[in-house]
Order: C-alpha cells, then sequence, then structure tokens
C-alpha cells in the first residue's frame, strides 16, 4: 500500500504540472505563431518597447517599421508583441518599394493627413486605437 501511494502521489505531480505549465506555455507559442502570420507590410504593429507603428517591408525576420513620417527602424520581428491591424500577405523575402508604402499611408486622408469624416465609419477599431494613442502622446 505505501509504495502504491507514492505511485499515485508521484503520477498526480506530474499531471499538475503539465497542466499548470506547459499546457499554457504550448497555447502562449500558439498564440505567438499566429501573431507573426498576421505580420506584413501595413500591418500596425505594437513593439516591446511601446513603440507604434507600421509595417513597410518585411526582409526575412527583420521588419521595417515606420514610426512616424520619414522615420523608418529595422527591427527584429521576435520585438513585435502585438499586431493591431493585419496587413497583407506577403512572400517575407519581397521587400516593398517606398512610393508603394508612402501611397498606401496616405489612401483616403486629406492634405494634413486626417482622415475625413464620411471615411472615419470605415475606420477599425484598431485603427482608431492607434490614432487615438499617436494624439494622446505626440505623434504625427
Amino acid at each position: 500500500m505505501k509504495g502504491s501511494s507514492s505511485i499515485l502521489f508521484l503520477i498526480l505531480l506530474i499531471v499538475v504540472f503539465y497542466v499548470l505549465i506547459l499546457l499554457p506555455q504550448r497555447r502562449q507559442q500558439k498564440n505567438r505563431a499566429e501573431m507573426l502570420k498576421k505580420l506584413g507590410p501595413g500591418a500596425r504593429i505594437m513593439t516591446a518597447a511601446g513603440l507604434y507603428g507600421e509595417i513597410v517591408a518585411m526582409q526575412g525576420d527583420i521588419a521595417i517599421v515606420r514610426i512616424a513620417d520619414g522615420v523608418d527602424v529595422e527591427m527584429d520581428q521576435r520585438a513585435i508583441v502585438r499586431v493591431l491591424e493585419e496587413g497583407r500577405e506577403l512572400d517575407h523575402e519581397e521587400p516593398v518599394e517606398e512610393d508603394e508604402a508612402e501611397e498606401r499611408d496616405h489612401e483616403g486622408r486629406d492634405e494634413h493627413g486626417e482622415v475625413p469624416d464620411e471615411a472615419s465609419d470605415e475606420v477599425s477599431e484598431a485603427e482608431r486605437e492607434f490614432d487615438e494613442h499617436r494624439k494622446e502622446h505626440g505623434g504625427t
């Protein structure tokens, strides 16, 4: 009896370890992999440092992110913590031309870079959140 209770305790300990540690870790890895699939030009993202930006191009594991007009930075895709709005699908080796990216940035905006009132109904929740954050923190 004493030996069988020790084995039962050991089995119970292994099951608890699996449920409390390994299952959540696997879920987190799966969610991270799904988020990385959403990365592509046009995706609005938040980095680990708290910077908000838009992906201009992907070159392998490197994302070129526009954090302000005329300010593009290169960062490892592992620094991206959250995707606010998905970008278009792209082969991750093909860079996007600067003119195309700039044209996409200004689509639907007036000469001051503002979204006109009639187009604001079509703005997604993530884009609204992104624009509010930029206005609060002095972004351009």
